[in-house]
């Protein structure tokens, strides 16, 4: 019975952690939506489609290069929670040690691929600028993230200890104060190197940022030799092994496309394709800025066989979900064309038809992200490396199949419509290693979300019709009147009497009063 008090006495502690990293991942995701949505037409306009395409094409050779990590990153994040959580300061330390020895490994060999790339990309890509200056680009990439790997073990500590509200606070001011940087110096005449430089620069200066940081959680953090321990290693290898499977398939997943496009079409097709795409992804993110906190909280529920609970999180998680997803698929189907006309200018409109390609994929891959994170959690995610890994060989053979009949047409349903399917397929799995009946998930994530949908469609299509937006001002505050009307039906109609509670309380906490009916 005194164990039972314990664990629903910090019950309410974890709730508002996680919706405070929730909320903190907002905001630094809000900050890299506002300064990439200001940010793609300036550079655009000052670069040029073609400059502007490799940039874009730089950070698809970086993601891949994060294919390095091999899991080791969500594996800390598991293993060091786990241990903080049974007091085993020596485990974390042997967490860390490890981790950081195969890291700094990794950096090392993400320099000599780095290098060898850049003498190369110019034929590779048939990149408007000089070689030395796209060389120099590249390396710099390079550095960066072969830097970004021992920091990543900062990362997985503060992860670990369910603060991602530190990560998200400090990526938010750097994003901010990077960018206005960036505009200044392109207004000075400088180019693509001007903003390797100065990523790189504002990079090193979150990761030291987020080292300190770990040490002030934990002051008995020892990295030393001795504790680099090769069972300890085993164990963290073989949980990030499948992570790596996953890592793999996800990039190939998200960033083959831009390399497709650029390789078989152009670098200005590269940003074609990429102003339809922005917004899809940034609709990905969103969710997975507010699912990706519940990983090492599954962890700690599945340590104390509360799989009762894990159950709870994937349905209302899931809710949550598509009650955003949904209501911003509409304004993608419906005003996607005008939002780029208004955001890009009327040469980019023909990417609307890309945008809608893949809103379909992408809002059938969210429906199953929650369950595959709290298998993840759990340490159940060989079935998601499985699917995950068949899904991207799916997706870049279609895309390659398609590009030269269809052109961007086809790489966007190259990797829209293997979304859909294996969505298909996985939720019925994933639902038995969970022991959720599929009838209950239909019945509580899926229909109440849907049904609200009507209504904001027929606003959304009112606007469209009748008020059709002439600035991007006029724009959001149209949609934002239509979403401030679904968000109070949604509230009404989805949320249950606790969770409009919960709100209700989070909201006072923040100094905003709301009525007592709102409960």
């Amino acid at each position: 019975m005194l164990k039972v008090m314990s664990v629903e006495k910090k019950s309410p502690e974890r709730s508002s952690q996680i919706i405070k990293n929730v909320l903190m991942n907002w905001v630094a995701f809000a900050a890299t939506i506002i300064t990439g949505f200001l940010m793609s037409p300036f550079l655009v306009h000052n670069l040029g489609d073609a400059v502007y395409g490799v940039w874009v094409l730089l950070g698809s050779l970086v993601g891949y290069m994060g294919l390095l990590d091999f899991g080791l990153t969500v594996s800390t994040v598991k293993y060091v929670a786990e241990h903080r959580a049974r007091g085993d300061q020596e485990a974390i330390n042997k967490v860390m040690s490890g981790s950081l020895a195969v890291y700094s490994a990794v950096g090392l060999l993400t320099l000599f691929i780095g290098g060898a790339v850049s003498f190369y990309f110019n034929d590779i890509f048939n990149s408007p600028l000089s070689r030395n200056v796209a060389a120099a680009a590249v390396i710099l990439a390079t550095i960066n993230q072969a830097i970004s790997f021992p920091a990543a073990v900062f990362v997985g500590m503060i992860r670990g200890y369910q603060r991602y509200d530190l990560d998200a606070g400090v990526t938010a001011v750097t994003i901010a104060v990077r960018s206005a940087l960036v505009v200044v110096l392109v207004k000075m005449g400088y180019g693509i190197l001007a903003l390797s430089a100065v990523t790189f620069a504002f990079d090193i200066v979150r990761m030291a940022y987020l080292a300190w940081w770990c040490y002030r959680l934990n002051p008995a953090i020892v990295i030393a030799r001795k504790y680099i321990d090769a069972a300890h290693l085993r164990t963290l290898l073989g949980y990030s092994s499948l992570v790596f499977v996953i890592v793999i398939a996800k990039r190939m997943i998200f960033f083959t496309d831009s390399i497709v496009v650029g390789a078989f079409l152009s670098t200005a097709a590269v940003t074609a394709y990429f102003v339809g795409n922005r917004l899809v992804l940034y609709l990905h993110s969103l969710v997975s800025e507010m699912v990706g906190v519940l990983t090492p909280a599954a962890s700690d529920l599945d340590a104390r066989n509360q799989h009762g609970a894990i159950k709870e999180l994937v349905i209302i998680s899931t809710k949550y979900t598509l009650l955003l997803a949904l209501p911003a698929s509409a304004i993608f189907f419906i005003l996607g064309g005008i939002f780029i006309e208004l955001w890009m200018g009327p040469a980019y409109k023909g990417s609307w038809l890309i945008m809608i390609i893949l809103t379909a994929g992408i809002l059938a891959h969210l429906i199953e992200m929650p369950s595959h994170t709290m298998l993840l959690g759990r340490g159940k995610h060989r079935i998601v490396a499985k699917l995950t890994f068949a899904q991207a060989i799916a997706n870049l053979g279609l895309s390659l199949l398609l590009v030269k009949p269809l052109g961007m047409k086809g790489v966007a349903l190259g990797t829209s419509i293997p979304m859909i399917v294996f969505t298909a397929i996985a939720i019925p799995v994933y639902f038995r290693y969970l022991a959720i009946p599929l009838g209950e998930f239909v019945r509580n994530s899926i229909a109440s979300p849907i049904v609200v949908q009507a209504p904001f469609i027929g606003l959304v299509l009112a606007i469209k019709y009748f008020s059709p937006p002439t600035t991007l001002l006029l724009f959001f505050v149209e949609i934002s009147v239509a979403f401030s009307a679904y968000a109070v039906l949604a509230i009404s109609v989805c949320l249950s009497k606790d969770e409009r509670r919960a709100f209700l309380r989070l909201a006072e906490r923040f100094g905003f009063k709301a009525s007592p009916n709102f409960s």
